[in-house]
């Protein structure tokens, strides 16, 4: 990663569009500026990041907003306080290919030397939240963590449609940072707090079906840590609902993906859904919860009941880290019967293979 950031160090674009910035008064007591090296994929983090910046990018899944906050001391200790809050936003209007703006390298002026801890939300909007000193004060004070309560998934899981507005919640942070004249960039690791489900549905039938509904066990959370510690660092409070999507919702609409007879060439459908991080299952007592279902409906409009029952796809593994894609097949091979492949990659992995059925 040290070869990455000097390989690629930027300097600051000044101004994003829309740019709140707070910065407050300290006593004399000596400065330094703070440069801050951020990453994401391992690559420069890029404000406003698209699919026509990196066309193995998900339209969505980058950053829109990014946040970046400095406090000096000790969140919950005496002298605990915001010195630097400042937001960035990209104005890109409503083209998906407009002109980005990158933050591979953020300089911060004049910080006072000393203790000080940095946190990096990006496209906080996603999590209803606008983390002004206040807010991220009485936050940070209560969980140094910073636990996101979403009590009625109001904002996850959300499918891939639903993430086109905000994005998803990502985040990077140090504390402990000695602040002091002199220093060298502080490198700083984004992640999104999001784990993607690539459910890929392949027609071995001799018909062409439409999968109008997908849906899944109870394993969807209802809080995360916006700055974990661990790679898997979920709340212990946790809990865990089964969610769905279109028909498989009592009212809900119909996704609509029509997927055509084997040896078509759209013998294959994708549908996208984006959940918390989860430790759902903890492999010693009650049953897996990792499973899927499908909606689904033939040529002759006759909705396909077998497929409905839950098929479990999760075996050998009882949590799913956040920035990491599970990538499920379905392959329905009669309107009775699915068999059910799935394996677990890193986000920037792109690809989306399982292993083939046999």
């Amino acid at each position: 990663m040290n070869r990455f950031f000097w390989k690629y160090l930027l300097p600051l674009l000044l101004l994003a569009a829309g740019c709140e910035k707070t910065v407050v008064e300290m006593s004399d007591g000596g400065t330094a500026d703070l440069v801050l090296n951020l990453a994401l994929d391992g690559k420069p983090a890029e404000l406003a990041l698209t699919k026509a910046s990196d066309p193995e990018l998900l339209e969505s899944e980058g950053l829109r907003t990014l946040r970046i906050i400095v406090s000096q001391g000790t969140p919950g200790q005496d002298g605990f306080k915001i010195i630097y809050n400042e937001k960035f936003t990209a104005d890109n209007g409503s083209s998906a290919s407009s002109p980005v703006l990158q933050y591979g390298t953020v300089t911060i002026p004049d910080v006072p030397v000393g203790q000080a801890g940095i946190y990096c939300i990006g496209n906080e909007e996603s999590l209803g939240k606008f983390y002004n000193n206040e807010t991220i004060t009485a936050e940070l004070e209560n969980s140094p963590k910073l636990v996101m309560v979403d009590m009625d998934n109001e904002y996850f899981p959300q499918p891939e449609a639903g993430i086109r507005t905000c994005g998803l919640p990502i985040s990077g942070h140090r504390t402990g940072v000695n602040v002091r004249e002199g220093m060298g960039p502080i490198n700083i690791e984004m992640r999104r707090l999001a784990v993607k489900l690539n459910l890929t549905v392949e027609n071995a039938t001799s018909s062409t079906l439409t999968l109008e509904g997908v849906s899944y066990g109870k394993f969807s959370g209802d809080r995360l840590y916006v700055f974990p510690t661990q790679n898997l660092d979920v709340p212990s409070d946790i809990n865990y609902s089964d969610f769905a999507f279109g028909t498989a919702v009592p009212g809900g609409e119909s996704i609509a993906i029509k997927v055509g007879p084997l040896g078509s060439d759209g013998s294959e459908g994708i549908y996208r859904a984006y959940i918390y991080p989860t430790y759902a299952f903890r492999g010693v007592t009650g049953e897996n919860p990792y499973t899927v279902s499908l909606n689904v409906r033939n040529e002759s409009g006759t909705v396909l009941t077998n497929l409905q029952d839950p098929r479990t796809f999760g075996e050998g593994h009882t949590f799913f880290r956040a920035n990491t894609q599970v990538n499920i097949r379905a392959r329905i091979t009669s309107e009775t019967d699915v068999s059910i492949r799935f394996d677990v990659m890193a986000w920037d992995e792109y690809g989306i293979d399982v292993p083939d059925f046999e």
